[in-house]
C-alpha cells in the first residue's frame, strides 16, 4: 500500500541487523531500507543488556537523530529509543535474558540512561515493581508501558506493551493488565497484529472494544525480518519463524508495512483505520513536534 505511511514504536531490527549491537553504518542501512517501505519513523527497541552497552547504543541513536534533524535525508526518522528489557519480570521474560534485568529504580534507570536520557521515548516496565520509577519517567515525559509483567493492574503506566503477550490472560473472575488495558479508554495498547502473536478473533475483539485512537500497531520485528535466516537474539538462536529452539515466540518476522497489508487483505482493518492506528496515533502518543512531523512527511 504505497499511499500509507507508518511509524513503528516497537522494532528490534530487520535485514539481519540487531539494534542492540548495530553500528552506525548498519543503522543507516536499516533506516534507508525501512524508508523504502513507507515506515517513516521508528523507536528502535533495546532488550536487556549491560548499562555500558545500552548507553553505547543510546549515544549512537542520539547522533543519528541529530544528523537527521540537521539535514534532510531519505531515511526513516529515528524518533527515540524504546527500552523494553531491564525492568521487566523474570516470570514473564519471554525470550529475553533474565541475567540482564535490573531492579526497577530511579537509580538503575540513571545508570542505563547516563547522558542520553533525552533520546529515550518509551520504557517498558513490570508495574508490580517500583512505582517511583514510573512516576519519575512520567514526570520526564518518557512513556511508561506495562509489559512482561505478572501484576494485576497498570498503575500509573500510560500504555501496554504488545498487549496480551507476556502478561496474564483475561480471566472472568480475576483482574489483569490485559483486561484493564483493554477496557480503560485512557490507556494506549500496543498490538502485534501479525496474526501469529494474536489470533484473528482476538484482533477483532481488540479493534471492537478499544477506541481506535488508543491503538498502536507495532511490528516487534526481529533482526531476522526480511531475511528468512536464523539469528542470535537475546543470546539465543532464533529461527526464521521467530522462535527459539524451545518454541518460545521471540517476536515478529514481518515489518509493520507487511503486517498492515495483511490486515487490509483479511478485511480486519480499512485503510483509514490503518492510517490512524499505524501512523496518526503514534504522532500524538509520542508528542512529536512540528519539525519532527515535517521530517516524517518528507
Amino acid at each position: 500500500m504505497k499511499d500509507i505511511f507508518y511509524i513503528d514504536n516497537h522494532i528490534h531490527g530487520s535485514f539481519g541487523i540487531n539494534f542492540n549491537y548495530a553500528t552506525y553504518n548498519e543503522m543507516k542501512f536499516v533506516l534507508k531500507e525501512l524508508y523504502k517501505r513507507n515506515i517513516k519513523g521508528i523507536c528502535p527497541t533495546l532488550v536487556g543488556e549491560t548499562p555500558k552497552n545500552l548507553q553505547k547504543q543510546l549515544s549512537l541513536f542520539k547522533q543519528i537523530q541529530k544528523e537527521q534533524i540537521k539535514n534532510k535525508q531519505k531515511e526513516t526518522y529515528l524518533i527515540g529509543a524504546h527500552i523494553e528489557g531491564t525492568f521487566i519480570s523474570k516470570q514473564k521474560a519471554g525470550i529475553q535474558d533474565k541475567n540482564t534485568f535490573l531492579v526497577p529504580s530511579i537509580e538503575n534507570f540513571k545508570k542505563i540512561a547516563g547522558d542520553f536520557e533525552d533520546i529515550i521515548k518509551i520504557v517498558t516496565i513490570a508495574p508490580e515493581n517500583d512505582i517511583d520509577l514510573i512516576d519519575y519517567l512520567n514526570d520526564k515525559k518518557i512513556k511508561t508501558q506495562a509489559g512482561h509483567a505478572i501484576g494485576e493492574n497498570i498503575k500509573n503506566c500510560v500504555a501496554t506493551t504488545h498487549h496480551f503477550n507476556a502478561m496474564n490472560p483475561i480471566h472472568h473472575r480475576n483482574p489483569s493488565i490485559a483486561l484493564s488495558g483493554l477496557i480503560d479508554d485512557d490507556i494506549y495498547c500496543e498490538i502485534i497484529a501479525d496474526l501469529i502473536h494474536l489470533s484473528k478473533d482476538i484482533l477483532k475483539l481488540c479493534f471492537k472494544i478499544k477506541p481506535k485512537n488508543k491503538i498502536l500497531l507495532i511490528s516487534d520485528s526481529l533482526p531476522s525480518s526480511n531475511t528468512n535466516k536464523d539469528v542470535i537474539f537475546c543470546n539465543k538462536k532464533i529461527n526464521s519463524k521467530g522462535k527459539d529452539e524451545k518454541g518460545t515466540l521471540a517476536g515478529s518476522c514481518k515489518t509493520l508495512d507487511k503486517i498492515c497489508e495483511k490486515l487490509y487483505k483479511e478485511n480486519i482493518l480499512t485503510k483509514d483505520e490503518i492510517i490512524q492506528t499505524a501512523f496518526k496515533n503514534q504522532i500524538k502518543y509520542l508528542n512529536l513536534k512540528n519539525r519532527e512531523i515535517d521530517i516524517l512527511n518528507q
